[in-house]
């Protein structure tokens, strides 16, 4: 694939490389450079976390840096927590179940619209404890990115008029009939303080929002692109129905080898000289995840599909203080769906040609596989 060569070119020829693309940005490709600048917020700071989206900087707690950002990272932690996964995984079993329903009877369709789309706005409504119903309007909204083709100049209007709005309403509700805040994000934001002061409105939706916008696109496109592996390589599906208990190191090797969200940006706080070139204070720079997780510095066959690969150290989850803390909720979505998928067809394979997904995401926006019953 081109954007497979072309990181391989950045990472041999050029691994700090100026683009003069969306204002000028600094792109990183090399693992090791990649991880040391995840973990170095003081040295390459948060903000807007897109490069081509340089006005989307409001996302809390993406957005934010420390000691900030930590005090949050402490608030919501606690509902994504292990017991909280717990759960959760008899109900969003449940989801994969009743949506793999149609697919299975049928024998064939696009499992995109049909399972990788609809699991993750379930999971999210569920985490949130919102009715199951929700996540119609919620997977109708992610579509309106699709209709402006991830347009820079337009995603903003699109989050803005259909998440922060969205989103408004359920704090709305919370803040008239608080749920329990132990076990309810929103309720939970809502009666706390930081530094002795409630959250402001804005700040409690600007949590929801991003709750939303990273924890449904990116996981859906990661389901996405499991099952295109799956379909593609029989000997994987073949090894996991014999032993399914490799299931949660396949989840990690489809992570890294398909990394959903290709890079996050960050700002220079002050001049760094790496490889010969030195970033400015100010410059924009980006961390190309995916680049990084094909790196063969840090993975040997770094292009090979090895589902019990271990150690496996991906940052298809970022790293550092920003580790994305949907992250548990994700993996239980893509074990989850590959168990039943797996237990119930003997065989899964590509019925159609799938269309992909392009720059910043790495996913499918339609994928037709053909499923054999056990």
């Amino acid at each position: 694939m081109r954007r497979l060569a072309e990181y391989q070119r950045l990472r041999e020829e050029c691994p700090v490389a100026w683009s003069d693309e969306h204002g000028g940005y600094w792109s990183l490709t090399r693992y090791a450079d990649v991880r040391e600048a995840a973990r170095q917020p003081r040295t390459f700071a948060s903000g807007a976390p897109i490069i081509a989206w340089p006005d989307f900087d409001n996302q809390i707690p993406i957005s934010l840096n420390p000691p900030e950002h930590a005090t949050y990272r402490r608030l919501l932690n606690r509902y994504v927590s292990k017991d909280a996964m717990a759960r959760l995984e008899p109900t969003i079993r449940g989801f994969v179940v009743e949506d793999l329903g149609p697919l299975l009877e049928a024998g064939e369709g696009d499992i995109v619209t049909g399972l990788c789309q609809p699991l993750p706005a379930r999971a999210l409504a569920a985490l949130l404890n919102l009715p199951d119903s929700t996540h119609v309007e919620f997977v109708e909204q992610f579509r309106g990115f699709e209709r402006v083709g991830w347009d820079p100049e337009k995603i903003n209007a699109v989050i803005g008029q259909m998440f922060e709005s969205a989103v408004s309403e359920v704090v709305a509700e919370r803040r008239a009939r608080p749920l329990d805040p132990e076990t309810d994000m929103l309720s939970g934001v809502l009666a706390a303080e930081i530094d002795g002061q409630p959250l402001s409105e804005e700040k409690v939706v600007h949590i929801g929002v991003q709750m939303f916008v990273a924890g449904h696109a990116t996981t859906a496109d990661a389901l996405a692109t499991t099952m295109y592996r799956l379909a593609t390589n029989p000997d994987i599906q073949a090894e996991l129905r014999r032993h399914p208990e490799k299931i949660p190191t396949a989840v990690e090797e489809f992570l890294r080898i398909e990394t959903p969200l290709q890079s996050i940006a960050r700002t220079a706080v002050h001049d760094v000289e790496l490889h010969d070139r030195t970033i400015r204070a100010g410059d924009r720079v980006a961390l190309h995840y995916a680049a990084a997780d094909l790196d063969p510095e840090a993975f040997e066959h770094p292009s090979a599909c090895i589902i019990d690969r271990s150690p496996n150290p991906h940052m298809a989850f970022g790293a550092g203080a920003h580790l994305c803390y949907g992250a548990p909720l994700a993996r239980l979505e893509m074990r989850l769906a590959m168990e039943e998928i797996l237990a119930r067809t003997s065989e899964i394979r590509l019925a159609g040609a799938g269309t992909e997904t392009s720059g910043l995401m790495r996913g499918f926006t339609s994928l037709p596989l053909r499923f054999s019953a056990p």
